[in-house]
């Protein structure tokens, strides 16, 4: 027993050193700034190499010690290349590290990661330090490992007959990482998993789905299964959306609805432009395909969302109807629904509801008044234009205008929420605002057919009133005094914008900036009703 007693002090003492070494590095590194896994400047290429540096520091304070002990004096002199086989494998292992460490550090200097993956560099690490350690028992301690290496080579084999399925998870993992098809951060579905690649290991790979779970898949399956990479080489993908419509909308009408529709979504990418195709002649209508692109794949279900909600919204707004197939039922209860709403009059609803909303907006309140400042325009009055008038529905993040679009309209916020914006020369945002209901917006381009001089932007689903040239004549036709107060109205809103009217004339021929005014106005008016 006393023949092994050396052997195993000298063993254990070999074991604490290391396990204090590594406790000493472990606890620098988690409160140091170097705390991550490769270097990233000189400080943390120190941490990198610090814990072989620790264990020769120490190995070298327990030798010195141990020289004036008695006990142990003798001792040290009889191993002194058993000292020597332990200070020169640290060496190698502090060198080694301090290569790798060297790698990483010059290609963060350029802006870019090693090569060569965490995994495979891992592995290559292992094998450098047992070569190492082979090395040292043959030419430092003149050990015969022949019989070492043959039964490594046996325990080799008996453990990879034994855990071939985890053998073949690391070297599908090790292909995965020198080919670098899947990496943490890219967005990938295999088999009809969809999700995040949070890690990869020796194992396997982690996926976070879009629903908050995570899923676990050996590295075997993924390098057998197909792998579509929403990400690489670049997240540029193209979607599409099927959508139906009737006979009776012109192609035309319909084509520029749905790419209006897609530009509408931040998401979508403007270049490839957005683009429709007809696909299908059907027996109740045509089918279109819409084409757009997005940096966003993963979220393919949240951007088509909004690009379907938008084609709604243009659709309504257009006129466009969007057929279904009619079954011999679908028919029976459409028939009852139509001979039902034929003892009611949807018309007049509509005219009623228009009425009311012109009645109570700014437009009649606040804004066309006599000279007294009492309005102009009476319930009967907006009975008699709420048939030039259009109501009208748009939904959140919708845009109503850009500013400088030509326009010829103007609108009344029934429900729902505006902003606005005015853009400066270079895009800069110069002035922010928000309409409430019942406000009047582009009324400048109604009265002059001036372009939009601010962008309006829908913040919640709205309604809103639409008045075009015919309801404007129509307002102005009511009363005398109506063309009077649009002409006040026109020549306060002027007044507030006078750079913006007189660039706007300048460019005219047909405006003389002379007639920017309330009596310049007043003719303009009068010339639209023939007077």
């Amino acid at each position: 027993m006393n023949q092994y007693l050396p052997t195993t002090i000298e063993i254990l003492t070999m074991l604490l050193l290391w396990l204090v070494a590594r406790g000493l590095t472990m606890t620098l590194k988690s409160s140091g700034k170097g705390s991550g896994s490769t270097p990233s400047g000189l400080g943390s290429l120190g941490l990198f190499v610090l814990m072989p540096l620790i264990v020769l520091a120490l190995s070298w304070s327990v030798t010195v010690a141990l020289k004036y002990l008695p006990q142990t004096a003798g001792w040290l002199e009889q191993n002194h290349s058993h000292q020597a086989a332990w200070f020169i494998f640290w060496s190698g292992v502090a060198f080694l590290l301090f290569v790798e460490g060297s790698a990483h550090l010059i290609f963060a200097r350029r802006g870019s990661e090693l090569p060569i993956p965490g995994l495979l560099m891992g592995i290559i690490r292992t094998l450098a330090v047992v070569g190492l350690a082979f090395a040292v028992l043959r030419f430092e301690l003149g050990l015969d490992i022949a019989p070492l290496l043959a039964s490594t080579a046996l325990l080799t084999a008996v453990v990879g007959f034994a855990l071939q399925g985890v053998l073949g998870n690391l070297l599908a993992g090790m292909s995965l990482h020198i080919t670098r098809s899947v990496v943490p951060g890219d967005w990938i579905e295999i088999d009809g998993l969809a999700g995040k690649v949070t890690e990869t290991n020796w194992r396997e790979t982690r996926i976070r789905t879009m629903g908050g779970h995570v899923k676990i898949l050996p590295n075997s399956k993924v390098s057998e299964s197909t792998v579509h990479n929403m990400v690489r080489p670049n997240p540029a993908r193209r979607h599409t959306i099927d959508v139906g419509a009737s006979y009776s909308d012109a192609p035309d009408d319909v084509i520029t609805a749905l790419v209006a529709a897609a530009k509408e979504v931040d998401t979508v990418l403007p270049h490839p432009d957005p683009d429709v195709c007809i696909t299908e002649f059907q027996d109740f209508g045509i089918n279109y395909r819409l084409r757009f692109w997005t940096r966003d794949y993963h979220r393919k279900e949240a951007i088509e969302g909004d690009v379907n909600r938008m084609i709604w919204y243009k659709f309504k707004r257009a006129g466009i109807e969007i057929p279904f197939p009619m079954s011999d039922q679908l028919l029976n209860d459409y028939l009852m629904l139509v001979n039902n709403q034929m003892k009611l009059d949807p018309k007049d609803k509509e005219m009623a509801f228009i009425s009311e909303a012109l009645h109570a907006s700014d437009l009649v309140q606040k804004l066309v008044l006599d000279e007294d400042g009492q309005p102009l325009l009476t319930l009967q009055d907006m009975q008699t234009i709420a048939p030039l008038v259009r109501r009208v529905r748009y939904t959140k993040d919708e845009t109503l205008f850009h500013q400088g679009d030509q326009g010829h309209t103007c609108h009344i916020l029934v429900s729902g929420g505006l902003a606005g914006r005015v853009l400066g020369d270079k895009g800069e945002t110069v002035v922010e605002f928000v309409l409430e209901e019942g406000d009047l917006v582009g009324e400048m381009s109604l009265m002059l057919d001036m372009p939009r001089s601010a962008e309006i932007n829908v913040t919640e689903s709205s309604v809103l009133l639409e008045l075009g040239p015919k309801a404007f004549r129509g307002l102005l036709a009511l009363n005398d005094q109506v063309p009077a107060a649009f002409a006040r109205l026109a020549a306060e809103r002027a007044a507030a914008n006078k750079d913006v009217m007189e660039k706007w004339a300048d460019n005219h021929d047909a405006v003389d900036s002379g007639d920017l005014n309330e009596k310049g106005f007043l003719r303009r008016f009068l010339g639209l009703l023939g007077r």
